[in-house]
């Protein structure tokens, strides 16, 4: 609480005027990035591409907030403002034909895809040029030589939302 009062310019004890402590700043966080996030692309719809955007603009928004999306995580979705961001998604895959017993595992899903390629960019891993890997680990040279790096995580992004989009389809009644 120390450091988030020099960083915004304050001392500590006013920060706490307005919060508790850091639970209650996480939990504005989290409500913050959520309610960045339009599911209006979801209202009434039944079309797959409308759920893709959706994964698109949820990942951007904990995409511009790593180190939050990072600790948000790691706590519960009890929340409303964390499951007015599922429910949209639940009464979609529903009016799509999912069964029920099959939403929560999709749901899951997606945030194993959308938090996970938001949270951990996965090229930024790779520091060295592809030929540093190659005396120890020459697959992965080959395959760094062969990718551009700046897309590999939204190529990457992509092939996940696509695997998705063809289990919820096999889903489907």
């Amino acid at each position: 609480m120390r450091a988030l009062a020099d960083r915004l310019g304050i001392r500590a004890p006013s920060l706490y005027a307005h919060v508790q402590g850091i639970d209650e700043v996480i939990d504005l966080a989290h409500e913050r990035i959520n309610a960045s996030i339009d599911t209006s692309v979801l209202d009434g719809s039944s079309e797959l591409r409308d759920l893709r955007e959706l994964g698109r603009r949820y990942r951007d928004a904990y995409r511009a907030h790593r180190v939050a999306a990072t600790l948000i995580t790691a706590r519960s979705i009890n929340l409303d403002h964390a499951l007015d961001v599922y429910e949209p998604v639940a009464a979609f895959l529903l009016r799509y034909g999912v069964t029920p017993e099959k939403v929560m595992p999709l749901m899951a899903m997606l945030d194993n895809i959308v938090l996970g390629s938001a949270v951990e960019p996965f090229a930024d891993g790779f520091i060295g040029p592809a030929r540093a890997y190659k005396s120890r680990h020459p697959a992965l040279a080959e395959s760094l030589r062969s990718t551009n790096r700046r897309s590999i995580d939204d190529v990457g992004f992509d092939m996940g939302m696509d695997a998705f989009i063809s289990t919820v389809r096999a889903c489907a009644c």
